[in-house]
């Protein structure tokens, strides 16, 4: 069995290849004797040249897969850029800094691996709320509880970044049309249209993860974004 790894990249700090390398090799340890893995990077148009880096990870990880483009699409374009390469049967996408645990990820994967489950999401812990400010805190919680109250989704944590799936469901994905944040969203909602079956796990971050800054304007448009998704 093979799993694929998927990793949008877009303006990652200067020592992101050495972290990917000892994350992945980290990860790829502690899996499943009989699970092999590939790792598939997409730069998503990047400020800067990344071509050094990633031929250093290339080097370090035999069969990885590097895919890069000049014009920045956003985080749901990556993805799909990502998965149309991936011939394993399962697929797994996360950050390229690899925020969650390993035990987070490898629950993740041996639930994924059950006959019969077509998707495993990810449902952040209460810890994850103090790596984030007040504000995007209470915008979070208010969307966790519209999703439960409004919306037939698998999990109220839509927003969760690390997802799996098994290689079913990479059509379906292939579907999606959101091109930024939210594909996380329209792929749950997918999911549940098709009656696909879905387990959750639950996920903690690493203690030491930093996570980006989200702008106020940015915030604005990522909810309206949201409310179109829903209500299609």
């Amino acid at each position: 069995m093979i799993l694929d790894i998927i990793i949008p990249i877009f303006n990652p700090l200067d020592d992101w290849a050495p972290e990917v390398i000892r994350q992945y090799n980290e990860l790829s340890e502690r899996l499943p004797e009989n699970l092999a893995t590939t790792l598939i990077m997409v730069n998503d148009g990047s400020d800067y040249e990344l071509e050094e880096d990633a031929q250093k990870i290339v080097d370090a990880i035999p069969g990885t897969q590097w895919v890069s483009y000049k014009e920045n699409h956003g985080k749901g374009y990556a993805l799909r850029e990502g998965v149309k390469l991936s011939q394993g049967d399962y697929i797994m996408y996360t950050d390229y800094d690899f925020p969650y645990t390993y035990g987070s990820m490898i629950s993740m994967i041996e639930k994924l691996i059950v006959p019969g489950v077509d998707a495993v999401v990810g449902n952040r812990d209460t810890s994850y709320y103090n790596h984030i400010s007040s504000r995007r805190k209470r915008i979070s919680q208010y969307l966790r509880q519209v999703n439960k109250l409004l919306f037939r989704l698998p999990t109220d944590d839509t927003q969760c970044g690390l997802k799996a799936f098994n290689a079913s469901k990479k059509d379906l994905f292939l579907s999606t049309r959101t091109n930024r944040y939210l594909i996380d969203v329209e792929f749950l909602k997918k999911l549940a249209r098709s009656n696909s079956k879905v387990d959750i796990q639950l996920v903690k971050l690493r203690s030491n993860v930093v996570l980006s800054k989200i702008s106020n304007l940015r915030l604005i448009k990522e909810l309206y974004n949201y409310i179109v998704i829903m209500l299609s």
